[in-house]
């Protein structure tokens, strides 16, 4: 078992966007998960368009809303909606419609390097 309390963990910037903060719960916990992390959005934070090589990235919305463009597309993301970025899909948050609330996971595109 492996067990994280977020309140125990301090908050750090998103290396593409240093303003935007999120709370890394568990890093490497799974093999080919290196990070599971905690991120809360207000309303007017926005990411700048990047993309990753090596690893897939998974948003869950737990509350709020926010606009993502995703290969150029233009996706919504509300309460309950998930969203699977894969390696080279460049992508950006837009817009945060309202404060937003998601769980943030990694996950490595080589099954062979977790």
């Amino acid at each position: 078992m492996k067990h994280f309390i977020s309140e125990n963990i301090p908050f750090e910037p998103v290396s593409h966007d240093p303003q935007l903060k999120k709370r890394v719960l568990a890093k490497n916990a799974l093999p080919n998960i290196s990070a599971i992390s905690h991120i809360l959005l207000r309303i007017g934070e926005r990411a700048s368009e990047h993309l990753h090589d090596s690893f897939y990235e998974i948003f869950y919305c737990i509350r709020g809303e926010i606009i993502f463009t995703i290969n150029e597309k233009s996706v919504t993301l509300k309460k309950g909606s998930l969203i699977i970025v894969e390696p080279h899909e460049p992508h950006a948050i837009d817009e945060v419609v309202k404060e937003t609330e998601l769980l943030y996971i990694h996950v490595s595109a080589d099954i062979s390097d977790p």
